[in-house]
């Protein structure tokens, strides 16, 4: 009986990883460099579940970074999440950092926290590298159309330093006076030109 239960077991286990394909970070980040990537995807790609990875390069940005900018103080916590689905309905799971940020002014007052929220409401996380770069999707106050790529980087010759700078999206994006008053002279919470950050 004992020798049964064993046998259903591991082949109960067997379908269950057969059921899942591995890729790694790699494969899609050179995907993404493709020539005609844009006509013709990542046919080889496709049958891919779960993209894993393979070489812990996330691991260098897991942590709490701190630092200033523009009279702002920054702390950031990255955490590295495996296996991950954003949403249930996807067919593909990642391997990927999701981010906290907490932004306070010059004497201290919180202007923006995501600090307590959940990973799926963090709207902070993970794409994929672009060579030692790794990208990230924030959005911020989106009715100010605060939305873009985050690209951080250790550096090669300090790895407890980090740089960090935001591209805002400009495509297609529309809004009005009632959604966001200060449009004019809204400025992104995230800086648009380089910030270092140190690893606590």
């Amino acid at each position: 009986m004992k020798n049964s239960l064993f046998i259903l077991t591991f082949l109960c286990m067997i379908l269950s990883c057969k059921a899942q394909v591995i890729g790694s970070l790699e494969q899609f980040e050179e995907c993404s460099r493709r020539p005609n990537r844009d006509q013709e995807g990542c046919p080889d790609l496709e049958n891919i579940t779960y993209v894993k990875d393979a070489n812990n390069r996330l691991d260098q940005f897991v942590g709490t970074w701190k630092g200033n900018y523009g009279g702002k103080q920054y702390e950031i916590k990255l955490e590295k999440k495996i296996n991950y689905k954003s949403d249930p309905s996807d067919n593909r799971s990642f391997d990927r950092l999701i981010g906290r940020i907490l932004v306070k002014d010059n004497s201290g007052n919180i202007i923006y926290t995501s600090m307590s929220k959940t990973d799926n409401k963090t709207s902070f996380f993970g794409d994929n590298f672009q060579h030692r770069g790794y990208v990230m999707y924030f959005v911020g106050n989106y009715k100010c159309l605060e939305s873009g790529n985050v690209f951080i980087e250790t550096r090669l010759n300090n790895p407890n330093e980090m740089k960090l700078f935001y591209s805002q999206d400009k495509d297609g994006l529309i809004t009005s006076p009632s959604q966001c008053p200060n449009f004019e002279t809204f400025e992104p919470l995230l800086p648009t030109e380089v910030m270092i950050l140190t690893k606590q």
